[in-house]
């Protein structure tokens, strides 16, 4: 029996999920300089996590303000408040794409940094977080900045994309550009936490493709943010069990 091929709309790529759009693009009652807010917030994200003059504010405030509730407040203004426009209820399918998304990630992630070391004799760098102290407050406010990253990731592809579709027609090359500029951005913006502008083009700029991917597929934010949470949870989960140990060791030699 001959298997029936899917349906894919022209200017789709064939792996997306059949039935879900991304939002605003294609939606002519949404005017273009929406699309150009979403990236000059965006935009602006990426200066201000940068820029000297923003840095002493108290992180935790100033994580929550830049980096969540601007870029929330932006895409609540565009969607009419409407979140379900890049968050969509989860399905059975996403379990093994998220993990696929975490494994590779975490791949990419060492045998990048792996050959920035042993074959071009790049140093790599830690998290400037992990000099933080790892208790429930950081981890209560990984969840909200991982939330707003993944709003700024998906800010940035939504109103890019809106641009270049309105100026060129063309689906495909629209998101591919858009795909760019926003690994490009990204990886900038976490300049002040690495300190190497090749690291944080080649480990955090375009490893992010592999989760873009998966919001590219799905178009489900939700599917995004957990698999980013589970990537960032693991080597700071591990670090707060080590410095957990270290601690209960310190005890039992004091007492």
């Amino acid at each position: 029996m001959e298997k029936t091929r899917k349906f894919v709309p022209e200017g789709w790529f064939k792996w997306e999920r059949p039935g879900i759009d991304f939002p605003f693009y294609n939606d002519y009652s949404v005017p273009s300089w929406h699309g150009g807010l979403l990236l000059g917030v965006s935009l602006f994200v990426a200066i201000a996590l940068n820029v000297s003059v923003f840095l002493p504010l108290d992180r935790s405030i100033f994580k929550i303000i830049v980096v969540f509730l601007i870029p929330l407040v932006t895409l609540l203004y565009v969607a009419h408040g409407n979140l379900g426009t890049i968050i969509k209820k989860p399905r059975l399918g996403d379990i093994p794409l998220i993990i696929v998304v975490v494994v590779l990630d975490i791949l990419y992630s060492f045998a990048m940094g792996a050959f920035l070391q042993l074959a071009l004799g790049i140093q790599t760098h830690a998290n400037a977080a992990f000099g933080e102290t790892l208790d429930i407050g950081f981890f209560a406010l990984l969840f909200v900045q991982l939330f707003g990253e993944e709003l700024f990731k998906t800010n940035m592809l939504l109103g890019c994309f809106l641009l270049l579709f309105r100026k060129t027609g063309n689906r495909k090359s629209a998101i591919v550009i858009a795909t760019f500029v926003t690994l490009l951005v990204f990886g900038l913006a976490h300049y002040a936490a690495y300190g190497s502008i090749v690291q944080i083009l080649l480990i955090q700029g375009l490893g992010s493709i592999i989760c873009l991917f998966a919001y590219i597929k799905t178009k489900n934010m939700l599917v995004t943010y957990v698999a980013h949470l589970i990537i960032d949870l693991i080597p700071f989960g591990m670090a707060a069990l080590g410095a957990l140990a270290v601690n209960t060791t310190t005890l039992m030699v004091l007492f």
